[in-house]
């Protein structure tokens, strides 16, 4: 079940950063003072496995990680939904829509990164 995990190092630029996580999932997010997200990766898998599924306000989506099959949107939204926990309902409904559009933009999506590596705030 999803945890909020507090104290993390706020952002300069003004926006809040907010972390969740679980044994599968690290849900990292970023909102503008009003709320309105800005930016989500949802990290998933473990160890030399784990992936994250990002999207970027003005940027779009992107798939870090190693080479893998396309991502099967339904089980990974289905295993989302039930590990959600403390996450906000505006978030959790924004990370379910942006795991099931992610299939649609695959072909559009760019691959950033054969592995993902996190910032120096979600190491924390």
């Amino acid at each position: 079940m999803l945890r909020e995990i507090t104290g993390v190092t706020q952002d300069t630029a003004g926006h809040t950063r907010r972390w969740f996580h679980d044994d599968f999932f690290d849900l990292f997010v970023r909102q503008d003072r009003d709320g309105e997200i800005v930016a989500l990766e949802l990290c998933y898998g473990v160890g030399h496995a784990e992936r994250a599924l990002v999207w970027k306000k003005g940027l779009g989506h992107f798939h870090d990680g190693p080479e893998a099959p396309p991502i099967d949107s339904e089980d990974l939204a289905a295993r989302f939904a039930r590990e959600c926990g403390e996450v906000p309902h505006r978030i959790s409904t924004s990370v379910l829509r942006a795991i099931k559009d992610f299939p649609q933009l695959e072909r559009l999506a760019v691959a950033r990164r054969r592995r993902y590596r996190r910032e120096n705030w979600q190491e924390q």
